[in-house]
């Protein structure tokens, strides 16, 4: 891996995993006086470790639980279970976004590796051809001098 990318994953990372839940969580809980909406924060880490180690076994659980619990009781933006719901699928959500743009990014085939080194190499080895012509101004650059430049950078 790349340091650009390591340095993009670890602000990512940052940012979805650590400061959603431990920043907006509670500015919500404070602003609306309610301590219970700090549990937001642990389920935002549960859909987490769902999403993440991919335990999606254990998704339909709270799922099944809302729907019940708002067919019996009523739907309610306020209620905790709606807040605690949001709170762990937003989680999940993130986490796939992520996943997705992980894979579209660093989705590289092998033939692409190796185009990327040849084109490398040729790169190379146009470089050295032109360091020959200015080393060599009089001299007209004949096959064996490129084949010979050409055998240097892909095979040593």
């Amino acid at each position: 891996m790349k340091p650009k990318d390591m340095i993009r994953n670890i602000v990512i990372i940052l940012f979805l995993y650590i400061l959603v839940p431990l920043l907006i969580v509670p500015y919500l809980s404070f602003k609306y006086g309610n301590v219970y909406g700090l549990l937001g924060s642990l389920f935002y880490y549960v859909g987490l470790i769902i999403a993440k180690f991919k335990l999606w076994i254990f998704l339909p659980i709270p799922i099944v639980f809302c729907l019940w619990y708002w067919f019996t009781y009523g739907f309610g933006i306020r209620d905790y279970v709606t807040i605690y719901f949001v709170c762990m699928m937003a989680a999940v959500f993130f986490q796939q976004i992520l996943a997705q743009i992980n894979k579209l990014v660093n989705k590289v085939l092998p033939e692409e590796e190796q185009n990327y080194d040849y084109d490398n190499k040729i790169e190379k080895m146009n470089q050295e051809i032109a360091l020959y012509r200015k080393n060599h101004p009089l001299e007209k650059i004949t096959h064996d001098v490129i084949e010979k430049i050409r055998t240097d950078i892909f095979f040593n």
